[in-house]
């Protein structure tokens, strides 16, 4: 019976050994199955951030490209009316001389009305 105890004691330590080892096997296995879960949680939500990114850039480019368009048609605005207010003083002068003009042949009308009228005798009326 000596003999039976040791050999009993030692396959007790080697079953004891292999349960010991097969159960942290799983925990690992369990662990990292879980970490592949979450590392593919993370990058889902690493994907979905990514694209929520590009969708917030994009948008502001096309917030950005409005904006250069609407300066853009501001300027061309602004340019225009200078040009209009521009052409309007042009005008302006135009017609200011175009008076002036016609105030001279006015005058000179009257002038030579009474020039005429001097010479001729004047009729009541």
């Amino acid at each position: 019976m000596r003999v039976g105890v040791p050999i009993f004691l030692f396959l007790a330590a080697a079953g004891f050994h292999t349960a010991l080892t097969a159960s942290l096997e799983s925990a690992e296995k369990e662990d990292t199955f879980v970490g592949l879960e979450q590392l593919s949680d993370l990058q889902k939500r690493d994907q979905e951030e990514f694209e929520a990114a590009q969708m917030s850039e994009a948008v502001q480019d096309e917030n950005t490209e409005e904006e250069n368009d609407t300066q853009e048609e501001d300027m061309t605005d602004r340019d225009g009316n200078v040009e209009a207010d521009q052409h309007e003083s042009e005008s302006d002068e135009d017609v200011d001389g175009m008076r002036q003009k016609r105030e001279q042949l006015e005058a000179n009308v009257e002038e030579a009305d009474e020039t005429t009228n001097l010479g001729s005798p004047r009729l009541p009326g």
